[in-house]
């Protein structure tokens, strides 16, 4: 059953600032380090839609990056907050909400691959890829961790030493954590004479990737190169740690990565899409790795608050209610075909709904994505050369939007390439 939202009028009162007037006071007010894709004053958001201080609206195919996969204020997710805040906002460590318990129970129907699992709960996906860093020096005595290049993992010091996305996120955070090694992304070979010159296994207690690379250019790996991860991890005694930040909750058009590639990590990270733009996070891993990371030796404040678990609950009901995983797939495939013939292109590739449109230089790119804000279409670039168009709609988007949407890029491409 689809949503039914209360749309906003378009413009706003003589009375309230413009965009130009909001942007100026942001200028004064944030710190200049918060980097903005683009120059839209968002006051309002439903469905597949923004709209911007000057009444203005914009069709939403970054999703606040694969934040929303609900869409914007999806009424059962707001619902569900409503209601939340009106009974008990935070408790942290102080009680049990139940909020928590059942979502972790949701959450662990979601891992069909992980024997018993359980979940810990905090913030955000950094926060998620720190604490399983520090299950796997607990859980294996093993202090090292292999990471991938091109991978984004986050922005704590951290997830910044696991990051190569792109230099600038490293640049004047040296030195950062020890003990990290980087591997060459899909390549099974490239892993196998770092683990024989420079990271034996005897040292490594866990291997972190990304099922698809985000950040990185939106690369989807061999099935084969996920399998071998897997074997070597088993081989050499590490933990496979699946970074789902992105791919999870119905990104790749099933709840996680792993069940669309067939690979069972040991660890699952996941953050973003769960709770519908609430801040949350966590990590599942089956019951016997985390009976080895003993009470009190992580936590967390906020994470697991009632809000957050009470949006991702309903967050959770919308995608299998609105068969949201099926749509992924769906609308993935057709953007892939679609995209695919249309001239300019390098390269056109993802899974569900998580398309990378690679054009020839960052340029061009940058000319394709301003064509596509000017017709009303925010996209986000990535890659290391940023050259790399990522389609990120919201799993709830109408086939119409959908379709508007493709028809606004192939419009810029072809107008720009």
């Amino acid at each position: 059953m689809s949503a039914v939202y209360h749309l906003p009028e378009p413009g706003g009162s003589e009375f309230e600032p413009t965009s130009a007037e909001w942007l100026a006071r942001d200028e004064a007010a944030l710190a200049g380090v918060l980097p903005r894709i683009t120059d839209v004053v968002a006051v309002r958001g439903m469905g597949s839609w923004l709209w911007d201080a000057d009444g203005r609206r914009y069709l939403d195919f970054g999703s606040g990056i694969a934040v929303t996969n609900t869409g914007h204020c999806h009424p059962k997710v707001v619902a569900a907050i409503t209601a939340q805040a009106e009974t008990l906002i935070h408790t942290s460590v102080v009680a049990h909400p139940t909020g928590m318990i059942r979502l972790a129970e949701r959450l662990a129907g979601l891992v069909p691959f992980m024997a018993d699992p359980q979940v810990f709960f905090c913030n955000s996906g950094a926060e998620a890829v720190d604490g399983s860093l520090k299950l796997a020096r607990r859980a294996t005595g093993k202090p090292g961790v292999i990471a991938f290049r091109r991978a984004f993992h986050g922005r704590t010091l951290a997830a910044t030493s696991l990051t190569t996305a792109k230099g600038k996120y490293r640049e004047g955070y040296e030195p950062l954590l020890p003990s990290v090694t980087i591997a060459p992304y899909g390549d099974l070979d490239g892993l196998d004479e770092l683990l024989t010159l420079q990271a034996p296994g005897v040292n490594i207690g866990a291997m972190i990737v990304e099922p698809v690379l985000g950040e990185g250019g939106y690369v989807v790996p061999p099935l084969s190169w996920l399998a071998g991860l897997r074997e070597r991890c088993d081989r050499h005694g590490m933990l496979l740690i699946f970074d789902e930040v992105q791919t999870g909750v119905g990104r790749t058009g099933r709840p996680f990565a792993a069940e669309t590639f067939g690979v069972a990590p040991d660890v699952v990270l996941f953050a973003k899409g769960i709770a519908s733009g609430l801040p949350l996070g966590g990590i599942i891993a089956s019951r016997d790795l985390m009976d080895r990371w003993p009470t009190g030796a992580h936590g967390s404040t906020f994470g697991g608050n009632p809000v957050s678990c009470a949006a991702a609950l309903a967050t959770l009901d919308v995608l299998e209610e609105e068969g949201c995983y099926e749509r992924a797939r769906r609308l993935g495939s057709r953007a892939v075909e679609r995209l695919g013939a249309v001239p300019g292109p390098v390269d056109v590739r993802g899974v569900g709904l998580m398309i990378g449109v690679e054009l020839r230089d960052k340029t061009v790119a940058e000319a394709v994505q301003a064509r596509c804000l000017d017709d009303g279409l925010i996209v986000l670039l990535c890659g290391p050369g940023e050259n790399v168009l990522r389609l990120i709609p919201p799993l709830t988007i109408t086939d119409a939007d959908f379709e508007h949407g493709l028809d606004i890029i192939v419009a810029a491409i072809a107008a720009t390439v």
